[in-house]
């Protein structure tokens, strides 16, 4: 049988127990009292009780010591009914991947991060998911603003074909913050049909959102109900409702004719190293309840992603960049831990950092926090094998003992690699991180 255990985190503040614990008691109290007052009258008008009364009423011991005896019983009975009853009524509600850690625990760590910081991290890819899935575990106060301009795979077929933005971002987000497992609900949505038509390469994620779309008639009303539906800790909002296509300068031999080419997808196939991009229309407006999130925003996170097709493709829509510089918030940049083929191709620290800069201005951000784990990496898959490597941290410090900068942009440094897979963060060290960085600024 389970040991009853009374777990002192019922007492702490701000777990909205310790008011109907008062009140139960003050019930139980006065309930007790009218019966005793009862019990009195009954004494007093002459009623004759059996003789057996007298032992079980404990008679037989002094006043003071009946009241000790049959209060310490009547509290153990309350403790341990509330226990009981809390483990059957609630028990059923918990999530299974719970197990058995105590109930206290759980409710403790969800009022917490009821109370967390407001954070809105900005992106897409599998980056924007992977800093979801570690932020949701210190606050349930997150905004997502993902990337639409995607026009290839799934998606780029759904988008022609419905006129529906983009959801393959956006599907990734979604299963990162839902309240039930995530793993299942991320293997869920990204189950892509091998076979069956016009289902062969969709996901199953991308045709749950497109569906949503198509019944409740707009892109954000689809985003609305589909986080009502997977119990969604947080928001996932567009940067924009318009359909907007990236666009991106080449870097040419001298000489040579200046090229472009359009579409997220075909960028990084070019082979040619990636001077600016830019999104046409030029300036599609931004929507407006991502633009009261940054402005309400305690943390502004941008990445990690794909430099130039994920996280550039939000910070272009310009009332967006206004509004991250009208925040009060700590605004940090996460470098990627690995390098992109066709993208960011031996890029350092530097260079990333550079290429956001001259896209956006240094104004943008507060903070850079990067990858210091330069150990060789030897689990790449075989896909990306002699394609990617580890980003290096190729900034010197300015002296001996400040941190480095810049264009006037600190640089923090620390451990983000996920171990069993040294091309992603590890969600748990990044958002720790950042979350050190906030209270570092908090309390400034």
């Amino acid at each position: 049988m389970r040991r009853l255990s009374f777990n002192t985190k019922w007492l702490y503040p701000g777990m909205h127990v310790k008011r109907w614990l008062l009140l139960l008691f003050m019930g139980m109290t006065l309930g007790a009292l009218g019966v005793a007052f009862g019990l009195r009258d009954l004494y007093v008008h002459g009623y004759r009780w059996p003789p057996s009364m007298y032992y079980l009423t404990l008679q037989v011991l002094p006043r003071a010591v009946r009241a000790i005896l049959v209060g310490t019983a009547g509290l153990l009975c309350i403790v341990v009914a509330i226990l009981r009853l809390n483990r059957s009524l609630l028990g059923a509600l918990l999530p299974p991947r719970s197990g058995n850690q105590d109930l206290a625990e759980l409710v403790y760590a969800r009022r917490l991060q009821q109370r967390g910081p407001q954070v809105v991290a900005l992106g897409g890819g599998h980056g924007l998911s992977t800093l979801l899935s570690g932020l949701k575990e210190h606050t349930e106060q997150i905004v997502a603003i993902v990337n639409v301009a995607d026009d290839g795979g799934s998606s780029g077929r759904l988008r022609r074909e419905f006129g529906v933005l983009p959801p393959g971002d956006i599907r990734r987000c979604l299963a990162a913050l839902a309240a039930s497992d995530e793993a299942l609900m991320a293997e869920l949505f990204e189950y892509r049909f091998d076979t069956g038509g016009g289902l062969e390469g969709h996901t199953f994620g991308n045709l749950f959102i497109t569906a949503l779309n198509e019944i409740t008639g707009s892109f954000d009303q689809a985003l609305q109900a589909a986080s009502k539906v997977l119990a969604v800790r947080g928001r996932v909002l567009p940067p924009t409702l318009a359909p907007v296509t990236l666009a991106a300068d080449l870097q040419v031999p001298v000489g040579s004719a200046a090229q472009v080419v359009e579409g997220e997808s075909h960028i990084a196939k070019t082979g040619l190293p990636i001077h600016r991009v830019f999104l046409r229309p030029a300036s599609p407006p931004a929507y407006p309840p991502a633009v009261t999130a940054l402005l309400q925003a305690d943390l502004i996170v941008i990445g990690p992603g794909s430099l130039y097709t994920s996280l550039l493709p939000v910070l272009l829509v310009e009332e967006l960049r206004r509004a991250i510089i009208a925040s009060q918030a700590l605004v940090v940049y996460v470098c990627n831990v690995a390098t992109e083929p066709g993208e960011t191709d031996n890029f350092g620290v530097q260079a990333h950092l550079q290429a956001l800069i001259d896209h956006v201005g240094a104004r943008v951000i507060d903070v850079a926090l990067a990858n210091n784990n330069q150990q060789p990496a030897n689990n790449f898959a075989p896909e990306w094998q002699g394609r990617s490597t580890i980003v290096p941290f190729d900034l010197a410090h300015t002296n001996g003992t400040s941190q480095p900068k810049m264009s006037g942009v600190p640089i923090v440094a620390a451990d983000l690699i996920n171990p069993a897979n040294p091309l992603r963060h590890d969600p748990h060290k990044l958002a720790d991180e950042l979350m050190r960085l906030l209270r570092a600024r908090m309390e400034s």
